[in-house]
């Protein structure tokens, strides 16, 4: 079974991928406005980090550390998942999802797989780069220390999978589903400073029920040796919540489906 889907995922890679190359100047285009947004990054914590020494324990090193986690984890999502995601509204309002529902596939899987960017591989291997540039000075140990970076990356992928899947399933009760997508963007901006910046109270929500520290902030405590044991069992527990919820939704937003046919 786990073939059947390895070999859809290989021929979606592949039309991606020619259909990347058939418009090469928007191809350029976006990977160049993606690397303008990690300048842009990069520009505001110089700006904080030329007037301070550290905020709550991040300095400049364990700040642009955390920067190339964040940079990867999101990176590889938005290769992966993104365009997908944000069709997939589209899909339940206009009742095109009938189509996918119907295969001897999971349906969530072809939904979430179809639209592949390549556009960001650029800005992954550039996080990696910065991982590697700033992570001794941060206190990243190296060596066999990566493999905990590849687990962070994939849990700040996961996040980011839960989060934005809970957020386009509200479609199913939405007559405009993209709402709560741009909401979920505006939040995001939220993961993509540490949790040592914000108030208390922020950092507590950003654990737990918007849980942007997963993808960045977190990892990097982690793999800097400064996150309490009790934060571990938090990834756990919430990413599970959120799995549940995600079933949850989907089980009965199916059964408010309005298919085309109706």
């Amino acid at each position: 079974m786990l073939s059947i889907y390895w070999d859809i995922f290989k021929t979606t890679l592949k039309n991606n991928f020619v259909k990347e190359f058939l418009y090469r100047s928007n191809t350029f285009a976006m990977t160049f406005a993606d690397l303008i947004w990690v300048a842009v990054e990069f520009a505001f914590f110089e700006v904080i980090y030329s007037n301070v020494g550290a905020i709550n324990g991040w300095g400049r090193n364990e700040t642009f550390f955390f920067l190339g986690i964040f940079i990867s984890s999101d990176a590889l999502f938005t290769t992966l998942f993104q365009r997908s995601f944000w069709e997939f509204p589209f899909l339940i309002n206009k009742g095109d999802l009938d189509v996918l529902l119907t295969k001897p596939i999971n349906a969530v899987f072809l939904a979430t797989t179809k639209d592949i960017n390549f556009t960001q591989i650029v800005n992954l291997m550039l996080g990696i780069w910065i991982i590697h540039h700033y992570g001794e000075a941060a206190g990243f140990a190296g060596g066999f220390a990566w493999f905990g970076v590849v687990f962070w990356v994939i849990i700040g992928l996961l996040t980011q999978f839960l989060m934005r899947f809970i957020s386009v399933v509200c479609a199913f009760w939405l007559e405009r589903g993209m709402t709560v997508s741009m909401l979920y963007y505006q939040l995001y901006s939220l993961a993509n400073k540490p949790s040592g910046l914000y108030p208390i109270s922020i950092r507590y929500l950003i654990k737990t029920a918007l849980p942007f520290a997963f993808m960045g902030s977190i990892p990097a405590q982690s793999l800097m040796g400064k996150l309490p044991l009790s934060d571990y069992f938090l990834v756990v527990g919430v990413l599970g919540i959120y799995a549940w919820c995600c079933v949850l939704f989907w089980k009965k937003g199916l059964k408010r489906y309005q298919s085309a046919s109706s």
